[in-house]
């Protein structure tokens, strides 16, 4: 009877002991990210982005653009929020929504002389585009959008983007 007893509380323990999952350590997602637009860059126009992933489906960020060449837009600086769709947490499509503050050159004229001034400007403008991370958490990206000033002037944010993800 003991021997008996014994045998069915050893195979019930190996039962209870087999039948727990085992614990499996998954390496959590990073939740900020550095970028440089590469596109902007070869034009003149290098942009750095920074932007924080809440949740599995948003990300807010700031981008900074700023002008190296003979153009009227002197600098770009843009807050953002996106939306990922897909399957996996942000590796996938994003819409985008971002704010513009521009400084534009404005020329007068006055006898013969040619005064600069460089004026603010706020605008509102819309994105979509594709973000692809790996498994190092080096992140490439392509986007594409336009926005428009109080001004009725207009600025593009498109781009290829690299970066990487970090804590």
């Amino acid at each position: 009877m003991k021997k008996t007893l014994l045998i069915v509380l050893a195979l019930g323990m190996c039962h209870i002991a087999f039948s727990q999952r085992p614990v499996v350590f998954i390496k959590p997602l990073a939740t900020n990210e550095i970028k440089l637009n590469l596109a902007t860059t070869l034009f003149s126009l290098p942009e750095i982005s920074y932007e924080r992933v809440w949740g599995n489906n948003v990300g807010l960020g700031v981008a900074a653009r700023l002008t190296l060449n003979d153009m009227d837009t002197r600098y770009l600086f843009m807050p953002y929020c996106r939306f990922y769709f897909g399957e996996t947490p942000i590796k996938s499509f994003f819409v985008e929504g971002n704010l513009g503050i521009t400084g534009y050159r404005q020329y007068t004229y006055e006898y013969n002389l040619t005064k600069t001034k460089i004026n603010p400007d706020f605008g509102i403008g819309v994105a979509v585009g594709y973000k692809y991370i790996n498994r190092n958490g080096l992140i490439a990206e392509v986007f594409v959008g336009l926005g428009r000033t109080a001004d009725d002037r207009m600025y593009s944010r498109c781009g290829v983007s690299m970066g990487k993800m970090f804590f």
